[in-house]
């Protein structure tokens, strides 16, 4: 082969075999986007959809017809909301709601069920299968919407359409229960979640495998450092001197999260009101503030971590 025909041989190459040194790295960082950032934040957006259309339910229950003696009297019903006392659970699935003079039961199978507890401004909601509770605390109050019907001389609420019904128990005020519902309707933080944790052990997988290819002394010291900066890059927020931006992430979001219930209150009371566009517009800034708080801590300690691994490898 001539010097020409040897440098063509090597172009037709692939980069892997080219320059097998950056393979570690290149897989290192792919690894790392796609179980540390892609996969969570798909997760997020799950959770968030779900916390929405929690929230859009209970702002759509809140303008239903009330179940009274009235209402519970007539052969057709429709959609309505009952507001009254727990009862008593009937089998398995059926659960006894007592409202102002009248009773709803309430079919449960394969339903969500939404815990509301703790005081006005500093309420949680917790969402849990009904097939997951082992006991209700007896006289605690329920909030439920749904498609209703007569059966066999009994008001029933059952799934319709796929649609199960509303139930929300909480441990406060009727009058109460839709806004403290609104307000804390909304996951802590979307991109801790279940499928979170899942990638973040596959990722620690898949890293355990590709570290091992850039150990000191087979590779250079750069692509060392790249590769354990990239396996390890979760837990970069949290080290000096970039943890402060961290604390900064973490403030703006609990702001942003702040300013998306209120606008949410504000879009139940006036729809159409300015004041849910001025703090809609609040609560993107401050998620854009936490982005960018987190993304710089991640930077500031991602570039200190490499340049001290590239002199002590």
């Amino acid at each position: 082969y001539t010097t020409t025909d040897t440098l063509s041989l090597h172009d037709a190459l692939p980069i892997s075999e080219r320059y097998p040194m950056f393979v570690p790295v290149t897989l290192a960082i792919l690894a790392a986007i796609l179980f540390y950032a892609l996969v969570p934040i798909a997760g997020a957006f799950v959770v968030r959809q779900q916390w929405r259309l929690f929230r859009k339910s209970v702002a759509e229950a809140s303008t239903l017809p009330e179940l009274d003696s009235r209402s519970a009297a007539r052969s057709t019903l429709g959609r309505v909301r009952a507001l009254g006392e727990v009862d008593a659970i009937s089998g398995l699935d059926e659960l006894w709601i007592r409202c102002e003079g009248a009773a709803c039961a309430v079919d449960l199978k394969d339903a969500w069920v939404y815990l509301l507890v703790g005081r006005s401004g500093d309420d949680t909601v917790e969402r849990r299968r009904w097939s997951d509770l082992r006991a209700i605390t007896p006289g605690s109050r329920a909030f439920v919407a749904g498609e209703a019907e007569m059966r066999d001389g009994r008001v029933v609420m059952a799934q319709r359409d796929k649609s199960p019904p509303l139930v929300i128990l909480h441990d406060g005020d009727d009058d109460r229960v839709v806004r403290r519902a609104i307000w804390a309707g909304r996951h802590e933080n979307e991109y801790w979640n279940p499928v979170t944790q899942v990638s973040l052990a596959f990722g620690a997988a898949a890293m355990s495998a590709i570290v091992p290819l850039a150990l000191p002394g087979r590779m250079p010291s750069l692509i060392s450092a790249l590769t354990l900066t990239a396996a390890f890059s979760p837990l970069l927020p949290l080290l000096p001197p970039g943890v402060v931006g961290f604390f900064a992430y973490r403030r703006f979001w609990r702001r942003a999260r702040y300013c998306r219930a209120r606008r949410d209150l504000e879009r139940l009371d006036d729809p159409t009101g300015a004041e849910t566009e001025v703090w809609r517009r609040r609560a993107g800034t401050a998620t854009l503030a936490s982005a960018l708080a987190f993304a710089g801590s991640l930077a500031v300690n991602g570039w200190l971590i490499v340049a001290a691994l590239r002199r002590l490898l």
